[in-house]
């Protein structure tokens, strides 16, 4: 596949690609009208491995026909090697993209200087990993772009993180398992051009992994702002839209309740929506209100590995691998049970708890009762080890008060189990934890609780509102319609017009690369 470049003169350090097979395109139709009717939106959590074509050809089959394509990929094993951005403004990144440093040695020297010849091998196998990835961020591009139309333009191609770290490094402080990785395509040139020129790149770390770099070339990163945790978002103020591949922490102990690891992801999303904030060209531009103010003109689209689980029991013993916990949630899901499936996401994911999809009101009108052995059907949902689960309490605070999230919607709590009518025909299971490479039907690895890890959180004012959902409590709906539109100074603008419909949404469990599967979803703006 032979790629096409042009530089636009007003961008800084910036490049445009489009995937067209053929060097010489005239300008798509899409650019008549300069709006964008759909977008695909997808992530993965690849875990490090590399992503084939079969694999893009399964997942991203709706997305040669969406006029925008927004990706995101966690432990994503390649990145760019020019500084790992391809975005509309020049960004120093090398700080939060560290590719091709030498690594900390897995002992301390004692003071010896290494022998000549082994440094030069060292040298050389250092300049083999590079060329070896290098070429390997081209077989992954290709795959994507592949399956894509050739009116597609990348316009943005952003990361931050560390390569993975060798199979032999069992150094959990050191040990890396690839990029958080943001990527946006766009169909028709004059269209992407508008938007690359007035989008904003936003890197936001939030991790506590310590480098697996040379402190003496970089030093390490500052608490509570590691590049393997965090997000990298891209606002577009043309289309309203802020942009946001996420991945946050990870259930990394055993017999440790959920509460623990809720906590830090919540810190996790704070810092990412204070980066937001704090950035002098979201102010600049209006985005914001003011410092305490939530956002007037861009509207969410979150997605990515947000860690959050199910937890059924949570006592110490109850967790430990294989255990309790697990069990009770992979019974149900090797039952295959609709009904059982869905009050399982209802009651015990905890995203869904945090944002609130599962109301008291909806408890008192007894739409959650929970069906499964192990969990009395009573209102103060009593388990048989005499734990209750009481789902008003301040074990499951809001996500509301968190400015980015305060109108965002689960797609998957929306589309696959708000509606009972919807859920026997479009259940969808848990994205994590597989046993890698297993044949499909795969089965739930027993190193975590099977759970629904991995989600796209849309803003509710991109979405056509449901009649079912217009009286629900979590609803936080700006009806300010000036947000649904974007002209300044008389220059035409891409627009994203009308209510948005989401209509697919789905996984791959038959992509087997990754302990995770992919999910997806097209939305339809009429």
């Amino acid at each position: 596949q032979h790629k096409r470049q042009e530089t636009f003169p007003s961008f800084s350090h910036s490049t445009m690609t489009s995937t067209s097979k053929t060097t010489t395109t005239a300008s798509s139709h899409h650019d008549n009208n300069n709006k964008i009717s759909s977008i695909f939106l997808g992530t993965f959590n690849v875990n490090g491995s590399q992503v084939t074509q079969p694999d893009c050809q399964k997942w991203l089959k709706q997305a040669e026909r969406a006029d925008m394509v927004v990706l995101s990929f966690q432990e994503c094993g390649t990145c760019r090697k020019d500084g790992s951005t391809h975005s509309p403004k020049h960004m120093h990144v090398h700080d939060y993209c560290r590719y091709d440093d030498n690594r900390v040695e897995e002992e301390e020297e004692d003071g010896n200087e290494r022998k000549k010849e082994e440094n030069v091998a060292a040298v050389k196998e250092e300049e083999e990993t590079k060329k070896c990835m290098v070429e390997q961020d081209k077989e992954f591009l290709s795959s994507i772009e592949s399956c894509l139309s050739s009116d597609h333009y990348q316009v943005a191609d952003i990361a931050m993180g560390e390569p993975p770290s060798s199979s032999s490094n069992n150094n959990n402080k050191h040990k890396w398992y690839g990029f958080i990785r943001l990527l946006v395509y766009v169909k028709g040139e004059v269209t992407a051009s508008n938007i690359s020129k007035s989008s904003i790149p936003i890197i936001c770390p939030a991790g506590d992994k310590a480098s697996s770099y040379s402190t003496t070339t970089h030093p390490n990163y500052k608490p509570s702002q590691s590049p393997d945790k965090g997000a990298i978002c891209l606002a577009i103020p043309s289309l309203s839209l802020l942009l946001c591949s996420m991945h946050l922490a990870g259930t990394n102990k055993y017999n440790v309740p959920e509460t623990i690891f809720d906590d830090i992801r919540m810190k996790q999303l704070q810092t990412i929506n204070d980066a937001c904030f704090n950035n002098t060209e979201m102010t600049m531009i209006g985005a914001v209100v003011d410092d305490a103010s939530s956002f007037r003109k861009l509207r969410p689209i979150v997605l990515g590995d947000l860690n959050f689980r199910v937890e059924v029991f949570s006592s110490e013993g109850e967790k430990e691998r294989g255990g309790k916990d697990f069990c009770a949630v992979n019974e149900i899901l090797m039952e295959g049970e609709t009904d059982k499936v869905r009050q399982l996401f209802l009651e015990y994911d905890r995203l869904c708890l945090h944002l609130g999809h599962t109301t008291r009101q909806q408890q008192q009108r007894g739409k959650n009762k929970f069906i499964m052995n192990d969990v009395n059907e009573n209102e103060n949902h009593k388990t048989k080890n005499g734990s209750t689960i009481n789902l008003d309490d301040k074990s499951f605070p809001s996500l509301r008060r968190i400015d980015l999230l305060s109108d965002v919607v689960d797609l998957i709590w929306r589309e696959s189990f708000q509606n009972k009518q919807k859920t026997s025909s479009n259940v969808i299971l848990p994205t994590f934890t597989f046993k890698v490479g297993d044949v499909p039907p795969r089965s739930y690895a027993n190193k975590r609780t099977p759970s629904w890890t991995d989600r796209i959180l849309v803003s509710q004012r991109l979405l056509l509102l449901l009649l079912s959902e217009s009286d629900d409590n979590w609803i936080c709906c700006d009806k300010d319609q000036e947000t649904m539109h974007s002209e300044e100074e008389g220059i035409q603008q891409p627009l994203l017009v009308g209510s948005g419909e989401v209509t697919s949404i789905g996984t791959n469990d038959d992509i087997v690369l990754s302990d995770h599967i992919p999910l997806h979803c097209l939305i339809h703006f009429k």
